[in-house]
């Protein structure tokens, strides 16, 4: 009754956060996706455009919609993680797991924006209840329904690859459950997996998988790998708090004792936080990227008793608590806001598409073009436009359609901090004027303070920066 008390209440206070955050660009850029509807996408699978698609068919194009769906996710990942610990421990092991949950600042700031991994991660979690059930009750047919929910996990991150390295390092650590191995049932549900995947892998064969030389271009040329890796480290211990990082390590060091709880525990994390670390030195790798490898962490303090439980668990739960906090006092109270437009923070979005009506030339066709995914994605949101990238800017935009300007066309392009747009845009037309004022507020970045508007009118001929 408190734990479900406890859940209505977090869910209405964010949901009252939700009027003072706006979308983010990575958001818009995603809605767009739903927008144009396809098998997959350059960064990521498509399960996020079709959830969007359908949480804008039910509730609108509104943030609020946008806003509602990620709080649902994490609430049904919650009762997930609840159900994970009640499966493997105790009731009041699911709880309190699932409130350690809830109040980590990277799942706590996630269920206030919608991105790819929280779909991924009510996948995951289903995925691993499902593997719970099955280890406890043997029953060959949750098989089937495991490569369900897999399949799913797949047509929402690429990391959900990593399930199936869990569960064969489970399998062979743990002497009563090798049986699996020979028999027809896991590898059935491999494949179907690998079926309801195969959408993504048709269209990757179709565009050359791209996605392998996105994320390989984001490795960039000579990396500082300590720097990175430090980085890295510090941003996890700063998300997951120090308990639930260093928690993750002890996991690992339980292996060299088997306990099947444990032992499972450490097998569904070990491929996530392996992949990662590797990945790290290289790359700068987000935050939320590993967040499938602290779940099991999570479950082991909601699991512990005793002075132990009251130390660990308390000292997790101020540690997230203080985080959230000066998070939350940063993006509402301190976030940098351009002068002109305070007091119209959460107003000046709406007056963007009478502002594009304005401006755009009567004579003529005018062309809405972005330097920036986010910012683009801003745009055609708060706009009710299309809006166009450069070809070759960003490979997504290109499979949509390039923009082809004639003589006389006409362009309003908003950049984001890349000054030296204007001075390639005045020799494309014949004349380019910076528009005064600042039309779009997001608590993203630079987007607010650092964008600009040119107005470009009668197109001469050339490339399009």
């Amino acid at each position: 009754m408190h734990f479900a008390v406890f859940l209505i209440v977090l869910n209405i206070f964010k949901i009252c956060l939700a009027r003072y955050l706006p979308l983010i660009g990575d958001e818009a850029f995603y809605w767009l996706w739903s927008k144009h509807l396809d098998l997959s996408y350059v960064d990521h699978p498509p399960m996020i455009a079709y959830y969007i698609k359908g949480l804008t068919l039910l509730f609108g194009n509104t943030e609020l919609a946008i806003r509602l769906g990620a709080i649902l996710l994490v609430t049904l990942t919650t009762w997930l993680v609840y159900k994970i610990g009640q499966e493997l421990f105790s009731q009041q092991a699911g709880i309190i797991s699932a409130v350690i949950f809830n109040l980590l600042p990277i799942f706590f700031g996630g269920s206030l924006f919608l991105v790819p991994q929280q779909p991924f991660l009510f996948y995951w979690a289903l995925s691993l209840y499902l593997f719970c059930r099955l280890i406890k009750t043997s029953q060959p047919w949750l098989w089937l329904a495991l490569g369900t929910t897999v399949g799913l996990g797949l047509l929402s991150d690429y990391v959900m690859l990593l399930f199936f390295p869990a569960v064969g390092l489970y399998l062979i650590l743990n002497k009563e459950q090798r049986f699996w191995l020979s028999k027809l049932q896991p590898y059935a549900a491999a494949l179907l997996a690998l079926a309801i995947f195969s959408p993504v892998i048709i269209w990757n064969l179709k565009q050359g998988f791209v996605p392998l030389f996105y994320w390989s271009g984001k490795m960039g040329g000579t990396p500082n790998y300590l720097q990175n890796l430090l980085s890295f480290i510090a941003l996890e211990t700063a998300l997951y708090t120090p308990i639930v990082f260093g928690a993750v390590f002890y996991l690992l060091w339980q292996l060299r004792k088997f306990d099947p709880r444990t032992t499972l525990l450490a097998a569904f994390s070990l491929p996530v936080l392996l992949v990662f670390l590797a990945l790290a030195p290289l790359m700068t790798v987000g935050g939320h990227w590993p967040a499938a490898a602290y779940l099991p962490a999570v479950l082991l303090l909601g699991q512990l008793s005793g002075k132990t439980r009251t130390w660990l668990v308390g000292l997790t739960l101020f540690f997230a608590l203080l985080l959230n906090s000066l998070a939350l006092g940063y993006y509402l109270f301190f976030f940098p806001t351009p002068p002109e437009l305070i007091g119209q923070e959460f107003t000046i979005n709406q007056k963007l598409p009478e502002f594009i009506k304005n401006a755009t030339p009567k004579n003529g066709y005018t062309f809405y073009l972005a330097n920036n995914l986010g910012l683009a994605g801003l745009v055609a949101f708060h706009g009710h436009v299309t809006v166009q990238m450069a070809p070759g800017r960003l490979r997504q935009f290109d499979l949509w359609g390039k923009p082809a300007l004639k003589n006389g066309d006409n362009a309003l392009y908003f950049a984001l901090n890349e000054k030296e747009v204007y001075d390639q845009l005045i020799l494309l037309f014949q004349q380019v004027t910076k528009d005064p004022q600042k039309r779009i507020f997001t608590k993203d970045a630079e987007i607010p303070s650092k964008t600009e508007i040119y107005h470009c009118f009668g197109y001469k001929g050339g490339e399009l920066p």
